[in-house]
């Protein structure tokens, strides 16, 4: 079978398959064929997209690919991702399909699905997909007979609708007209509508990186690097930073001090405040096989709270949120799902439920997030120039295996990369010293294995 579908929708370098403007039209076909030949009654798709500037590339392919099986298009332009499940359930529309990368620089793009409930597909549908376009005769049977196409029509106030279901979410006795906050959009899909929200619900607002060229989404700033937020809180004394992927489905915080707040920090403090207001579901939280021990530490022993930890990417979190109906989940790259919200992960939410925590406590950011002490942790990026074969494969778990069998008092991951061509290291234990040095070992192994 053609594998299409990695660990968060499809991803790759743009005009490398599968995407390419072929696979592309195909994806949208077949997605088309299996939702209405599902219920013919199903006919409405959204169609929203990042700053990239393949994006205008994509999105007449998707558009004519859907149109061609008799739906309907409503195109609503450059939005953050988690805007699309809110929309599909506003417009009662049947699914929808986000024109992203998330956090890679320009030179990638992909797409994210969601069905009619907002979730993002499951791998069963992703798996009848694949089918379908790696079999040229089961694809040739994927036409629409008959007469009867779809039409497109663009939506123009879909930032607006997102906004204000945003504000609804809100304690309305929060005031924010007290708060400085620095907003790094990622020169991405937060762009305009994260620093007007923010302005309109009171906030001194700063903002940087929000002039998208198409190119540089992602490029130095945004959630995968956040030294020019720090630099910037910092130097306008701001009370705190967010910092948004390139399409808005993630958040990293920077307190006064310029200090990184990531995922875990950010789910530690809703979990601490979700435990006091009542709201968290069952008493756990689902996070991935990333989040440091302290963390988890911290969760069971000081707030009793059950720690559920799934492989790598926001939708093995999500899954399991709503199959357990769990109200709280996330990574520690920044997706926090907001469960009793939305059914995603939404960078602009988080920040605006931290800032509510924040005006409540009355307490610096710093203070605020000084919840537990972090193990130490190191994470190393190898990059693949060549497939990862099941005998690659094999001698990689091998070689983890033995590590794990001889540091017993270590946690290790090796794995590759589900948006990127790399292959991912974690180490991590008590000991500063022998974490940093297992994992110069293990990286230099791995790059002997990978280089044979």
């Amino acid at each position: 079978m053609k594998k299409i579908f990695g660990t968060d929708g499809i991803r790759c370098i743009v005009n490398q398959e599968p995407m390419t403007t072929e696979t592309c039209l195909k994806i949208a076909k077949v997605t088309g064929y299996l939702l209405s030949h599902t219920n013919k009654y199903k006919r409405r798709v959204l169609i929203s997209k990042d700053t990239r500037l393949s994006g205008y590339l994509f999105e007449p392919l998707l558009t004519a690919g859907f149109i061609s099986m008799g739906m309907d298009v409503v195109l609503v332009g450059p939005l953050p991702t988690p805007a699309l499940p809110m929309l599909i359930r506003s417009l009662r529309a049947d699914l929808g399909v986000m024109i992203t990368a998330s956090h890679n620089t320009y030179e990638y793009n992909g797409l994210k699905f969601f069905d009619s409930e907002g979730y993002k597909f499951n791998r069963t549908i992703e798996k009848k997909i694949e089918n379908i376009i790696s079999s040229k005769t089961k694809y040739n049977k994927i036409i629409n007979l008959g007469n009867i196409s779809g039409k497109a029509l663009r939506l123009n106030d879909a930032q607006g609708r997102y906004s204000e279901y945003l504000k609804s979410t809100l304690n309305n006795k929060t005031i924010y007209k007290n708060l400085k906050v620095v907003l790094d959009c990622a020169n991405g899909a937060t762009y305009n509508v994260a620093p007007n929200l923010f302005w309109e619900l009171g906030c001194e607002v700063i903002v940087i990186n929000n002039i998208p060229d198409g190119k540089n989404i992602n490029l130095e700033c945004g959630a995968v690097n956040v030294t020019s937020l720090s630099k910037k809180v910092i130097k306008e004394k701001a009370d705190i930073g967010f910092a948004f992927d390139g399409d808005g489905d993630r958040v990293i915080a920077v307190d006064e001090k310029g200090s990184l707040i990531d995922g875990d920090n950010i789910i530690a403090l809703f979990a601490e405040s979700f435990l006091q207001l009542n709201q968290l579901n069952k008493m756990t939280v689902v996070t991935t096989v990333m989040s440091n021990l302290g963390f988890e530490e911290f969760l069971k022993k000081k707030l009793g709270i059950k720690l559920i930890r799934t492989n790598v990417g926001d939708v093995n979190v999500i899954e399991k949120m709503k199959k357990q109906k769990y109200s709280l989940g996330g990574e520690q790259s920044g997706h926090i799902i907001l469960g009793n919200y939305l059914g995603t992960g939404d960078g602009i939410l988080a920040a605006l439920k931290i800032l509510e925590i924040f005006y409540f406590k009355k307490i610096k950011a710093s203070k605020l997030f000084d919840l537990y002490d972090k193990c130490p942790q190191i994470k190393i990026n190898i990059p693949i120039k060549k497939m990862i074969n099941k005998e690659l494969q094999r001698r990689l778990n091998k070689l983890k295996n033995q590590y794990i069998k001889t540091h017993p008092d270590l946690r290790l991951l090796v794995r590759e990369s589900g948006t990127e061509p790399l292959i991912r290291i974690l180490v991590e234990g008590k000991d500063k010293g022998q974490v940093k040095s297992i994992s110069l070992k293990l990286s230099l192994d791995v790059k002997r294995i990978l280089n044979a």
